[in-house]
């Protein structure tokens, strides 16, 4: 039962003498619960008698007070000596009482008033009663009068506590109002619950929004949603219950409401439900088919009853949607097909009707021709205003739907394979296609459309890659006599990254598609054919798809074609970040974006935001990436492969973290959603061996690594493979298996030969430092190429690993200077990066390789080179760090970072740090030993 919080001032109140306590609220709000609990509250020497008012054809005067006194469980006779001749004015109206009650008086002056001061002497005959009448609003007049007759005589043997909802009107002529002008001690209004009232009875956050949004906070309503779902353990099926229930008691007593009403008002009522919405008083009347002189009074009733609320500005509403969804199915059916056909007459007429609704409520009146026409003009609105997944919504409802005409149901089974390429599509979707392949019998046509588009959204989203190639294969046969359609199969067939079918077979597949686009004069299409085949060549890294992307328009005046050219951007983007032009690919991005700015492209939204946080992750400018990639998770869904993206760029930022166990559960997922993208689970497999190699499990590292080789020598697209070889190298290596290694080195290096892939060439060069750590002196120049390649990029992290590759080996040169050098650049930029594990490793060897020859009473000297630190320092004031971050970062004070950076500039000959770029410290830090440097 829902506690009211006013119920402890209640108290308070009623048990002051001489108390008259006023409790007002909408129906439901709880007032009848709060006189029950006052009721039985326990009160010593007091003597508790409660009446309820009820609206009766024919009422009988003073009728709740004297059923309440017939029935009260009092013992009078103990005190009916002190009644006075009085009293007896109450035998012909209490004769129940006539042993208590004086004899008969014979009437003097106003029966009325005698009767009121004779009540009034039984009410008070104990030390103390409390009086407690519910609904005064449905009360007899003489009922009332009685109630402000007490409110103006009070007395301190009685408190009195009255209930009613509201009254919003002025009184009609003749009538008293209520409560009385005087004589109240306390005046309480229940309002509806707060939500964080509901979370304290549920103990859920989340299921109290679900009950309070459904209910509007409404105590009676919250009470009987909350019974309803009892019983039901899990939290998850009580929050769907919660929004569906019609508790049975509850549904019953509002119908009974609402028959207490005018037949106006019962109307405006229904036709409010059915609405659905916030109306004006004009569409209501329309709807409820009330005349224009009875619309007021009935909007009055409704709102005194509580059926409907104020939303100002002449906009009425039921007040919640369990009330609207009970009212809803109180009415009766031919009434509720004739209220729907007056609403979508209503909205039809608007200058800018909502075809949805006016579907909606011609299905609803089963006037279906109408429904599937304004269904078809809704979804043309959907897709107008960019908001695919709306559009393909309304589409699998009307499929769904048993009453849809045999001849409608191709029609908009091809319409929904269209429409759900361009949104986010989930399982039932899918399904719902994949039976009306299964069971319609559909013309060959309309077949092969639906195979088509249903196989490129399981190639896009679903990762049923091997499936999605079999629907499209499939429906290229059935396709043949329409070019267009065929063209736009062959191209998506395509794209290298998809399956793990060789890429020349891809390359196959889009020679095909531009062979069959020839003569076509869709342009859509052709856009189509033209973006698949730039980005399959970005995707093999070919040096010539440049001037091809130079052509590319960047300002359709179509939609349709903006859409294609904007996801060639993106194929574009993703395919140029896997091979390393990451300031390129930002860019791609960017023009992408622009082109659906104005439009909800749900897919291309997230295509982009994916590419975007890898593209973060890779140069390092991922500060914000675990909370934007967490959130593009739940935004495409867990179980989507375009949240195989997010998860892997989460997985590389946790890896550089040193998060390793998330890093590694991160990869599990991305690799798990990849199965659509070559590159993506190739990175996914290079991640997984990362992590493993990290923890010196060579064994299982290994396992990995050969497996993701196998998959990239049957893609035969070597590019991919820029994470995951030099990590393979290093494994062969320690296992000591030095000729494989240089095989596979071999093999890489013949598969990106005449690729324009800087990333690849760069992991080549690494590679090559790999297999020279036998020879330091050559194994350090090599690494100091390939750490210099990862900076051009940029690749901070994998540039980090090289320059610490790289000390090591001057480590075994012992070449002091060098390998301070190597350290400190690798030190600084993990420190930049956030990588502190990998920071310390570079800090730990540092110290140690601090001259053993120099006393160690103070810190050794560095001449004119720049000590670590200064080194450290002033590699970050480059960056336009300001002192206090250099100083937050390195751990150091303020004042000790401006020291190393006077000392640097000194060093450096500079004249100050606003000459300071990083090009210009390359340039000095890299001079002959004599000059400067560290």
């Amino acid at each position: 039962m829902t506690s009211r919080p006013e119920w402890p001032q209640v108290v308070k109140e009623v048990d002051r003498p001489a108390a008259f306590v006023v409790v007002e609220g909408e129906p439901d709000a709880g007032r009848t619960t709060l006189l029950g609990r006052l009721g039985s509250h326990e009160r010593q020497d007091s003597v508790v008698i409660e009446a309820r008012c009820a609206r009766l054809a024919d009422p009988v005067p003073f009728g709740p007070v004297l059923e309440a006194l017939k029935a009260a469980t009092v013992e009078w006779a103990a005190s009916a000596a002190r009644l006075s001749p009085l009293a007896g004015c109450l035998r012909p109206l209490l004769p129940e009482l006539d042993a208590v009650l004086p004899p008969p008086l014979e009437a003097a002056g106003s029966p009325r008033a005698l009767v009121f001061r004779a009540l009034r002497e039984l009410l008070t005959l104990h030390e103390r009663t409390v009086l407690l009448v519910d609904d005064v609003h449905d009360a007899d007049e003489e009922t009332r009068d009685l109630l402000r007759y007490l409110a103006a005589f009070p007395s301190p043997r009685l408190a009195v506590v009255t209930s009613s909802v509201p009254r919003r009107r002025q009184p009609v002529p003749g009538a008293t109002w209520w409560p009385p002008r005087s004589g109240v001690t306390a005046h309480f209004t229940l309002e509806p619950l707060e939500i964080e009232q509901v979370a304290e009875m549920v103990g859920s956050r989340e299921l109290a929004e679900r009950i309070h949004r459904r209910t509007g906070g409404v105590a009676g309503a919250v009470d009987a949603v909350l019974k309803a779902i009892a019983e039901v353990a899990d939290e998850r099926s009580a929050m769907k219950l919660a929004e569906t229930v019609l508790p049975s008691a509850w549904t019953t007593s509002v119908a009974a409401r609402l028959a207490e009403t005018s037949r106006g008002c019962a109307s405006l009522v229904e036709a409010a439900a059915v609405l659905g919405h916030s109306a004006g008083s004009r569409a209501l009347a329309k709807v409820s088919g009330v005349d224009d002189d009875g619309i007021v009074e009935a909007l009055m009733g409704a709102l005194d009853a509580g059926f409907l609320l104020d939303s100002g500005r002449d906009r009425y509403r039921v007040r919640s949607p369990l009330l609207a969804d009970t009212v809803y199915e109180s009415i009766p059916g031919p009434r509720r097909c004739l209220v729907h056909t007056r609403a979508a007459e209503l909205l039809a007429a608007d200058t800018e009707p909502a075809a949805a609704r006016i579907a909606h409520h011609h299905r609803e009146a089963g006037e279906l021709a109408e429904w599937t026409r304004w269904t078809s003009v809704a979804v043309d609105s959907a897709m107008a205003e960019g908001s695919p997944d709306d559009a393909v919504r309304l589409l699998a409802a009307v499929i769904e739907d048993p009453g849809l005409p045999r001849a409608e149901r191709e029609k908009f089974a091809v319409r929904l394979g269209r429409e759900m390429v361009h949104g986010l599509v989930d399982e039932d979707t899918v399904q719902l296609l994949r039976t009306a392949l299964r069971d319609w019998s559909l013309t060959r046509t309309a077949r092969g459309e639906i195979r088509l588009n249903l196989g490129r959204v399981l190639i896009n989203q679903a990762g049923q890659v091997d499936a999605g190639r079999a629907e499209i294969e499939l429906a290229l046969s059935d396709l043949s006599g329409k070019r267009a359609l065929l063209a736009r199969g062959l191209a998506t067939l395509a794209l290298p990254h998809v399956g793990t079918v060789p890429v020349e077979e891809n390359l196959r597949w889009l020679d095909q598609a531009e062979q069959v686009s020839k003569g076509i004069r869709d342009v859509e299409v052709l856009a189509a054919v033209a973006a698949n085949r730039m980005s399959s060549r970005m995707q093999v890294a070919d040096p010539g798809v440049w001037q091809d992307v130079g052509a590319l328009l960047d300002s359709p005046s179509s939609a349709d074609v903006r859409r294609q050219v904007s996801r060639t951007y993106i194929n574009l983007a993703d395919a140029a970040a896997w091979n390393g032009h990451y300031p390129v690919a930002r860019t791609y991005l960017a023009t992408a974006r622009r082109l659906i700015l104005d439009e909800h492209q749900p897919y291309l939204e997230a295509l982009a935001d994916g590419a975007g946080l890898r593209i973060d992750v890779a140069t390092g400018a991922g500060a914000q990436v675990e909370t934007q990639a967490r959130r593009l998770a739940d935004r495409v869904g867990h179980e989507s492969s375009l949240a195989a993206e997010p998860l892997l760029a989460l997985g590389w930022h946790d890896f550089e973290l040193g998060h390793r166990a998330s890093a590694l559960s991160n990869f599990d997922a991305a690799f798990a959603l990849a199965g659509g993208s070559a590159p993506l689970q190739a990175s996914a497999f290079a991640g997984r061996v990362a992590v493993l190699l990290a923890g010196k499990d060579l064994a299982a590292a290994w396992r990995l690594a050969d497996f993701g080789l196998d998959s990239l020598r049957r893609k035969n697209n070597w590019v991919w493979a820029a994470e995951l070889v030099p990590l393979a190298v290093r494994i062969m290596l320690d296992r000591q298996e030095a000729d494989a290694a240089r095989e596979l080195v071999a093999e890489y290096r013949q598969g990106i030969a005449g690729r324009d892939a800087p990333l690849a060439h760069a992991a080549e060069i690494l590679c090559h430092g790999l297999l020279a750590r036998a020879r330091p002196a050559e194994a350090a120049e090599l690494f100091g190429q390939a750490a210099k390649a990862y900076h051009a990029l940029p690749r901070p992290y994998a540039a980090a690993g090289a320059d610490e590759l790289a000390g090591e080996c001057h480590l075994q040169l012992d070449d002091q200077e060098r390998l301070l050098g190597a350290f400190t650049s690798a030190e600084t930029t993990y420190r930049a990066l956030g990588a502190l594990v990998d920071a310390q490793r570079c800090r730990r060897v540092l110290v140690r390789r601090e001259d053993p020859r120099t006393p160690r009473r103070g810190r050794r000297g560095y001449g004119q080179a720049l000590s670590p630190r200064e080194r450290e320092v002033v590699l970050l004031a480059a960056r336009n760090l300001t002192n206090r971050q250099i100083a937050e970062r390195l751990f150091l004070s303020a004042r000790t970072v401006e020291t190393h950076i006077g000392r640097a500039l000194s060093k450096l000959e500079l004249p100050s740090r606003a000459v300071l770029s990083e090009e210009l410290l390359r340039t000095r830090l890299s001079l002959p030993r004599d000059s400067t440097t560290a």
